[in-house]
């Protein structure tokens, strides 16, 4: 790596800190671009250079924090388990990297559906991660036969969207990890009982 790459990766680095930090204190719309750039120690050009709006920041953290997360994601793929236990443990793993930090979490998850919306959300790479091991595992008999992948996978994942929503705007001290572990048990062993408990 030269010396300019490592110089524009500190650079970036400086603004990630820096902004993510002021994000925290003031909330994303109080904080300004002068305030990042003169905390930063760099001009607004340099920042523009980066960035071409504050907003486009927002997107750059939320992209690069689950880059973080599918790392670890995709370590958990190679292992050799049942699907069902494969998808929970992805979930959960989602689930704790976003408690690490719930103040952060709630103001990356709010403001970018708020500047994004839904739209921009729908492919989130999570529902394709679930409908490719969905499909794999119908391939082995896994999973029910003649099940909808698609359905399946939006469930899930509509599942885990929910969870997060709900624990974000708890002030309890509820473990999101462990709701969804349940969540992912329940809709795997179903709701319905048996023809003879539904009969009495």
């Amino acid at each position: 790596m030269s010396l300019r790459e490592k110089k524009k990766i500190e650079t970036r680095n400086k603004i990630f800190e820096v902004s993510g930090r002021l994000f925290k204190e003031k909330g994303f719309e109080n904080t300004t671009v002068d305030e990042i750039t003169k905390e930063a120690g760099i001009g607004k050009g340099t920042f523009f250079n980066y960035y071409p709006t504050k907003e486009a920041l927002l997107v750059d953290f939320v992209k690069q924090k689950e880059e973080l997360v599918y790392d670890l994601v995709r370590n958990e793929l190679k292992k050799n388990i049942p699907v069902r236990e494969k998808i929970k443990n992805v979930l959960v793993l989602v689930a704790r990297s976003n408690e690490k930090d719930k103040e952060m979490t709630r103001l990356y998850v709010f403001e970018y559906l708020r500047h994004y919306g839904y739209e921009e959300r729908k492919s989130h790479s999570l529902n394709l991660i679930i409908h490719d091991l969905l499909e794999k595992s119908a391939e082995k008999g896994e999973v029910k036969k003649g099940i909808d992948i698609k359905k399946a996978a939006d469930i899930l994942t509509a599942t885990y969207f929910h969870s997060l929503m709900e624990w974000l705007w708890s002030n309890t001290d509820i473990s999101f990890s462990e709701d969804i572990s349940g969540k992912i048990d329940m809709i795997f062993d179903g709701i319905g009982g048996s023809d003879l408990e539904r009969k009495k």
